[in-house]
C-alpha cells in the first residue's frame, strides 16, 4: 500500500509548479498518518494480547482464592453452628431439668461454647488488585460486581467474628474458669475434624449449680445472639461464593 501511495505522489511531482510541492507534502503527510495509524493498531493489538494473558492469570489466582474462601466459610459456619447448638442445648436443660443428660454430656457442651473462628487474613487478592489498579483488567462487569459484593459481606462477617470472639474471651471464658473444671475436656483434630473427649480430673464441678446460675443463662442468651449474626453472615458469604463461581465459569469460557 505504501508503494502505491509513493508512486502516485511521484506522478504528481512536476518541476516548476507549486502544486507539485503541495501534492508532495500532502502525500508525505498522508503516508506519515497511515504509518502512525498502523503503528497504533499494532500497539493496541499487542497491549490487548498482553492484557488478555494478564487477565487469565488474575482469574486463575482469584479462582484459587475463592476456593480457599470457601474452605474458610465452611469451617467457620460449621464451628459457629456447633457453638449455637451447644448453647441451645444448655438453655434447654436450664429450663427443663427433667431433660438433663449425664454430666459428661453437659461438660462437652459447655466446652464447645468457647470454640471460635476467624476468617480474616492480612490481605486478599481483591485488595491487592485494587491497590495496583489491575482490578480493571477483569473484563467481566458481572464478575467485578460479584467480587465487590463478596468483599463487602466479608468485611461485615469479620466485624461480627471479632465481636463474638471478644465476647467469648472477655465474658464467657472468665466465667467458666471460675465455675467449672475445663481440664476434663480435650479437643483434637481427627481427619481435619475437631473432636472432643471427656477425661477424669482431680477437680470437681457442680454442673447442677452451673445450670441454676442466672449469669450463665444470660451469657448463653447473649452468645446465641452474637453467634447467630456470624452464621447469618456466613450464609451470605456462601451465596456470594456461588455467584462468583458462576461468573468465573462465564468469564473463563
Amino acid at each position: 500500500m505504501l508503494f502505491i501511495f509513493r508512486k502516485l505522489r511521484r506522478s504528481f511531482f512536476l518541476p516548476g509548479k507549486v502544486r507539485t510541492y503541495v501534492a508532495y507534502a500532502i502525500g508525505e503527510i498522508f503516508l506519515i498518518v497511515v504509518g502512525i495509524m498502523i503503528a497504533l493498531q499494532l500497539g493496541e493489538w499487542s497491549q490487548n494480547r498482553q492484557n488478555a494473558k494478564e487477565e487469565l492469570r488474575i482469574l486463575q489466582d482469584l479462582a484459587n482464592e475463592i476456593q480457599f474462601n470457601r474452605f474458610l466459610q465452611k469451617e467457620g459456619s460449621k464451628r459457629m453452628e456447633t457453638v449455637h447448638t451447644a448453647a441451645e442445648h444448655l438453655l434447654l436443660w436450664i429450663n427443663h431439668p427433667e431433660d438433663r443428660p449425664e454430666e459428661e454430656k453437659i461438660a462437652l457442651e459447655v466446652h464447645k461454647l468457647t470454640w471460635n473462628w476467624m476468617s480474616r487474613r492480612s490481605s486478599s487478592m481483591y485488595e491487592t488488585l485494587n491497590s495496583s489498579g489491575d482490578f480493571d483488567l477483569i473484563s467481566s462487569h458481572e464478575l467485578r460486581k460479584r467480587l465487590f459484593e463478596l468483599k463487602t459481606n466479608q468485611e461485615i462477617l469479620f466485624e461480627f467474628e471479632v465481636l463474638q470472639f471478644n465476647f467469648v474471651d472477655s465474658q464467657l471464658r472468665p466465667f467458666l474458669n471460675r465455675s467449672v473444671d475445663r481440664t476434663a475436656i480435650r479437643s483434637v483434630y481427627v481427619s481435619s475434624d475437631l473432636q472432643t473427649s471427656y477425661h477424669p480430673s482431680p477437680f470437681t464441678t457442680s454442673y447442677e449449680d452451673l445450670l441454676l446460675n442466672r449469669e450463665f443463662a444470660n451469657i448463653l442468651t447473649d452468645l446465641i445472639y452474637m453467634t447467630k449474626r456470624v452464621t447469618e453472615a456466613y450464609g451470605r458469604i456462601e451465596i456470594d461464593l456461588n455467584n462468583s463461581k458462576h461468573s468465573f465459569r462465564t468469564s473463563m469460557n
